[in-house]
């Protein structure tokens, strides 16, 4: 999260707190964090051009939201965001992948993929085989009994997003994702070609 709009999780929970700053949005729109925290920079530095955290700050604000509250839905289900990540990452590759793959496409290091294995490996949710492609290598594995617990998880996940997304119409909803997926293309390709 960028240092403009960056908080601890004591404010996630809290709400705004903030004092009335500068709307982005249209001028009978109720202020939310991010419009309190345009304004607080607008009062210090004037003549800085904020506008881009508009998009940027929401979306980083709404994702620390978001990631606290499920975090809360997970833990309630027995699990770790860590944890779920790797069942689900696995369950969605068919089951079974190399660990450095897991960390790749979960962007952790090979420590802390080692680390969540463990938990994992000692919970009874995943085992490691022999790699057929390596003879020295070995893969990640669920068990039946990380299957079986996969989707009441994912349920109360999905059942927890789809409340936080209900005051917007299935149109907002669609229009939101497409402009979403936009950006997250335009900044992975940024990404992959710095």
């Amino acid at each position: 999260m960028s240092a403009i709009t960056s908080t601890t999780e004591q404010n996630v929970r809290r709400g705004s707190g903030g004092e009335a700053g500068m709307s982005d949005d249209a001028a009978d729109s109720p202020n939310d964090y991010i419009a309190d925290v345009r304004g607080q920079w607008e009062t210090i530095f004037p003549d800085l051009d904020t506008s881009m955290v508009a998009v940027m700050g929401r979306i980083a604000r709404i994702a620390q939201v978001v990631q606290v509250r499920s975090d809360e839905v997970l833990a309630a289900q027995g699990v770790t965001r860590g944890e779920f990540d790797v069942i689900s990452l696995l369950a969605r590759h068919g089951g079974t992948l190399s660990p450095t793959r897991v960390s790749t496409e979960l962007i952790i290091s090979g420590a802390g993929v080692t680390k969540r294995l463990k938990r994992l490996g000692s919970a009874g949710l995943v085992s490691r085989i022999p790699d057929p492609a390596d003879g020295r290598g070995s893969l990640v594995q669920l068990t039946d009994t990380a299957w079986d617990l996969l989707r009441p998880i994912l349920e109360s996940v999905l059942g927890f997003e789809n409340r936080l997304l209900a005051d917007l119409g299935p149109e907002a909803q669609e229009q939101l994702a497409g402009s979403l997926r936009d950006l997250l293309i335009s900044i992975e390709a940024d990404t992959a070609n710095s």
